[in-house]
């Protein structure tokens, strides 16, 4: 992700994000959605055809803005559900994770707040965040980036599924490589997971947007395996 966000934007809450980790080595984004469960795209952990992929081999890592391949401040994954993702028509792009541990209070960490409606008809200012390539090819920061978007109307995103799909433009940066599963944010809530870049990673625009999973599309989805453990 190219460029910092302006610090005006405060509605975001850093201690909603997560970093998705292969092997320990950061490959996606996700937002925490209690201490059981997390939230990211499917590509990220499903195969093309929709199919979970060996939970064994993730873990997240929260409660802070830096990110490393270590243990530290890690949970392991125990279960992935998939939400019927199509990878050759880019739809339902959205993944629910169980966790084999609730994540530990010993870190300041909050559930992300969710948008359950989000007009997209007009036109809304909002900003991404990630732990995405800093620019094509470029390296993996460990500190979480922040970029001001503008998410464009349906009329602009009219040749994506509107229905589920948001997509936005800035006039620097965009997302990136790692950027995937995290979140687009707007007035304080998640409106939109990562799923697909148009042209050239870290370019946004009118012609070549971003576009994100909606997720108000999902949100039965998300609630019915979001519910934690007892």
């Amino acid at each position: 992700m190219s460029e910092s966000a302006n610090q005006k934007e405060k509605e975001l809450n850093d201690r909603s994000m997560a970093s998705l980790r292969g092997n320990l080595r950061h490959t996606c984004g996700a937002t925490i959605l209690n201490e059981w469960s997390v939230l990211t795209a499917a590509h990220c952990v499903c195969d093309d055809f929709g199919i979970p992929r060996d939970p064994s081999i993730y873990s997240i890592q929260y409660g802070s803005v830096h990110i490393s391949e270590t243990l530290e401040r890690s949970v392991q994954v125990s279960k992935i559900f998939c939400h019927q993702f199509e990878m050759e028509r880019l739809i339902n792009d959205a993944a629910v994770l169980e966790l084999a541990h609730p994540i530990p209070h010993d870190h300041h960490w909050e559930p992300v707040p969710l948008a359950s409606h989000f007009d997209t008809t007009k036109q809304h200012r909002g900003i991404i965040i990630g732990w995405g390539r800093l620019w094509e090819n470029g390296p993996i920061p460990s500190v979480l980036q922040k970029l001001e978007v503008e998410v464009y109307s349906d009329e602009v995103c009219s040749r994506f599924d509107f229905h589920q799909h948001v997509c936005f433009g800035a006039p620097i940066g965009g997302a990136c490589n790692g950027d995937s599963g995290t979140a687009l944010v707007v007035e304080g809530e998640q409106v939109g997971i990562a799923s697909f870049i148009t042209t050239t990673c870290g370019i946004a625009s009118e012609r070549f947007p971003n576009v994100y999973a909606k997720v108000t599309a999902f949100l039965d989805f998300i609630g019915e395996h979001s519910q934690g453990r007892n």
